[in-house]
């Protein structure tokens, strides 16, 4: 590429290598700029145009974009993310949404106690004590390096004193001893995806870390412990939000008569919310 294109001329140079949307975001990125700004006609620096196109090739053969400039949006958060962890999804933007809008009123003068249980990232613990200023929240995750990531988040946002990280596999683990009946909100994204599902999905999402997609046979190993042991936890009026795979609705309902399930913005099933009676 010769020096000194627009960011219009980068991302129309790369469109038959990746999608107009992975183009604009490896540019805003390396830009740091919105997508508004990127299209402003100003020409960009070779050394930046020499990247992007770099990384644009690195992007057609299979590598996230979000690894390649290591960050993520999630709401209105930046976050860090590599190999470590899952790339958060607009799917758990809404769960997010939805449990926040659950709990409005009652939870944002209390000193809430939040779980979340598979926190990667942390895209949801931090989105979570952003939302309501007075809650502790317990962050765990089964994976050191994704407890790494998630501590990096965590600081990048001073939310240090608020969040606490566990590395834990099981609701049942003694971490949790002493919230039994008293949280608040569980929320969890956990690995979802039937086993011989996976061998289906892009070769982008087959970069990112197996244990935080492979759910088992039926995708429902973790599913099934948080609807067995996560009620609970829960104090009285405490909620239980999850995202679920889209055939995990009869299972769900099965288990949890109570829950309410709902779909997400395409229409499949995605999201389950159990509440304890008060």
């Amino acid at each position: 590429m010769r020096a000194r294109l627009s960011a219009a001329d980068l991302v129309s140079a790369v469109r038959t290598l990746i999608p107009r949307p992975d183009a604009e975001f490896l540019l805003m990125s390396l830009l740091r700029v919105t997508r508004h700004e990127l299209y402003s006609g100003w020409p960009v620096p070779a050394s930046c145009a020499r990247r992007f196109a770099r990384l644009a090739r690195r992007a057609a053969c299979g590598e996230p974009v979000q690894y390649l400039v290591k960050s993520a949006p999630f709401l209105d958060l930046d976050l860090l993310v590599d190999r470590r962890v899952l790339i958060p999804r607009p799917e758990t933007e809404e769960l997010v949404s939805r449990t926040i809008e659950r709990s409005r009123g009652a939870g944002e003068n209390k000193q809430l106690t939040i779980v979340d249980y598979g926190t990667g990232s942390a895209c949801i613990a931090i989105a979570l004590a952003r939302a309501f200023p007075l809650a502790r929240v317990l962050a765990v995750d089964a994976s050191r390096p994704a407890l790494a990531v998630a501590r990096q988040n965590i600081q990048r946002y001073q939310l240090g004193r608020r969040i606490r990280l566990r590395q834990v596999d099981s609701l049942r683990a003694s971490v949790f001893d002493r919230l039994r009946h008293r949280v608040d909100l569980l929320v969890s994204n956990p690995p979802y995806v039937p086993t011989r599902r996976l061998a289906q999905v892009s070769p982008a999402v087959r970069r990112e870390p197996k244990p935080a997609l492979d759910g088992g046979p039926k995708g429902t190993n973790i599913v099934e412990m948080l609807l067995a042991d996560g009620p609970e936890m829960l104090s009285r009026g405490g909620l239980l939000a999850m995202e679920i795979d889209w055939s995990h609705g009869p299972l769900v309902r099965r288990l949890a008569p109570g829950a309410e399930i709902e779909p997400d913005l395409s229409g499949r099933t995605r999201y389950a919310f159990i509440r304890r009676d008060l």
